[in-house]
């Protein structure tokens, strides 16, 4: 099962499936009190289900062209469309599309996402894909169905808006126009002037991210490059306080709904394992909520948690965390697994792992480096691994290992590397520069032919993140992070 989404009234449920590892779902709807499935399957469907109408008739999909993964137009020209529950699929509605919307502007590679606001007051147009910064129109939400939606522009590309919400026509903005480390914004939909909005939350010492709303109050998180702090913003007042977290590591803040001020907190950190927490923004009270069960690792206790900065190859802190057991001894005989990513500005926050913790009950070390591509530090640490200067993000990751290396806590003999999709320009450009520094590599789903991803069906998106070989200085760009590209022949990658 990929996803899953209940209608408004809980009687139904959108569910998407895929068989064999597939990423591309086929969409099933289950009426929840007979448990029995509606005789419709729409497929194919990667994207999935964004929101059900408010009558609970129908909801909102996105649809692409083929589930084909190597057909160059199966990622091309998707559809948002509306299926009404117990209809054939033949006739959905076609909703937001480059054909349906031609004044937009929308190039054959946007995804067409459609979603409503939190208060269902107007749905938004989303022009997706690999980069954060929204392109996004809205409409008033009665519009939905109407022959013509007419669709207004909301946020533009430039604005540099990675994420927003409506309270009644306000609109509140996460951007980092003007702030690497992120602000947050306020602008009205009837005087609509994103430059040119009012700070509500200006920029901090640490990352600001994570924004939602609720009923009285607005919530955000600031990370100072690995844990997060939670803070809580009065609508009426204008009051900003900081939320006491139970337990330190990476925050996420889930209002239940805008109509009320129930809260849920979900923590998690290298040794607590994902727990919810209800909290009370008017009271401050965060207790442990009763959709946690109850979990026990005796052997967390004995975990050695060091976040650490060291110096990477142009002299520039790089954050760095390592986990061990108390009773490893640092003289290089211990196997050492280091892993990263540093691409998209997803950073390498803290998570409990039951595989971590299986290696570490065994005595590895467990390495996760925090490279530029990643967003650890703000938007300038993302910009930093990103097309041109994406070399950092494998040097970053070279340097982890020297440290590690260089403090006796492995040796090159027994450091594994590792990287998944996008981190495999990060495995594999380290490994073909840097072969004596790796006693194995896991290379993951990786992207090791990074010259030829734009021949590739999501290929044209991507190039927004990694470049195009059409322009000189990117193409040079992509030969750098192409690993196949530098692998010579006689030289031993392997121990």
């Amino acid at each position: 099962m990929n996803y899953f989404l209940p209608s408004e009234d809980g009687k139904k449920i959108a569910i998407g499936i895929s068989v064999s590892g597939s990423e591309t779902s086929t969409i099933y709807i289950m009426n929840v009190d007979t448990k029995k499935l509606y005789p419709e399957k729409i497929f194919p469907s990667w994207f999935g289900v964004s929101g059900w109408t408010p009558d609970d008739k129908g909801f909102i999909y996105t649809a692409q062209n083929s589930a084909d993964v190597t057909a160059m137009s199966s990622m091309l020209d998707t559809r948002a469309m509306y299926h009404t529950v117990g209809t054939k699929v033949i006739t959905d509605q076609l909703l937001f599309s480059r054909k349906n919307d031609p004044k937009l502007a929308i190039k054959p590679e946007d995804l067409c996402l459609i979603y409503y606001s939190e208060d269902m007051k107007y749905i938004y147009a989303i022009l997706g894909g690999v980069n954060r910064d929204n392109n996004m129109f809205y409409a008033p939400a009665a519009n939905l169905l109407k022959p013509r939606i007419g669709w207004k522009r909301l946020v533009k590309k430039v604005d540099q808006v990675t994420d927003l919400f409506n309270r009644g026509d306000d609109v509140y903005m996460l951007t980092y126009a003007g702030a690497t480390r992120f602000k947050i914004t306020k602008t009205n939909v009837n005087h609509l002037d994103v430059a040119n909005a009012e700070t509500i939350i200006p920029e901090q010492s640490a990352k600001i991210s994570n924004i939602s709303r609720g009923k009285d109050f607005f919530y955000y998180t600031r990370n100072d490059g690995i844990n997060s702090r939670a803070f809580q913003y009065n609508f009426e007042r204008g009051k900003v306080e900081e939320i006491s977290l139970p337990v330190s590591g990476q925050a996420k803040i889930m209002p239940m709904d805008v109509t009320s001020n129930e809260v849920l907190i979900m923590v998690t950190s290298w040794k607590q394992p994902f727990t919810i927490y209800s909290y009370n923004p008017l009271t401050g009270i965060c207790k442990l909520s009763g959709w946690t069960p109850k979990t026990d690792y005796p052997e967390v206790a004995d975990i050695v948690v060091e976040e650490l900065e060291i110096k990477s190859h142009d002299g520039t802190m790089v954050p760095l965390t390592i986990l061990y057991n108390k009773n490893v001894k640092k003289d290089g005989n211990a196997i050492c697994y280091m892993t990263g990513y540093g691409a998209y500005g997803s950073s390498g926050d803290p998570y409990f792992s039951t595989y971590n913790l299986a290696l570490i009950n065994k005595g590895v070390i467990v390495a996760e480096t925090h490279v530029r591509g990643g967003s650890e530090k703000g938007e300038s640490w993302y910009k930093a691994g990103y097309k041109v200067t994406k070399p950092n993000t494998w040097k970053d990751f070279i340097a982890s290992g020297e440290y590690l290396i260089n403090n006796h806590y492995t040796s090159a003999s027994h450091l594994i590397g590792e990287g998944t999709s996008a981190g495999g320009i990060l495995i594999g450009r380290a490994i073909t520069e840097r072969p004596d520094l790796f006693a194995a590599a896991i290379s993951n789903v990786s992207c090791s032919n990074a010259l030829r991803m734009e021949n590739s069906p999501n290929g044209q998106n991507n190039t927004k993140e990694f470049g195009t070989v059409k322009d000189s200085i990117e193409a040079k760009a992509l030969y750098e992070m192409d690993a196949f590209q530098h692998v010579k022949e006689g030289t031993a990658y392997l121990r």
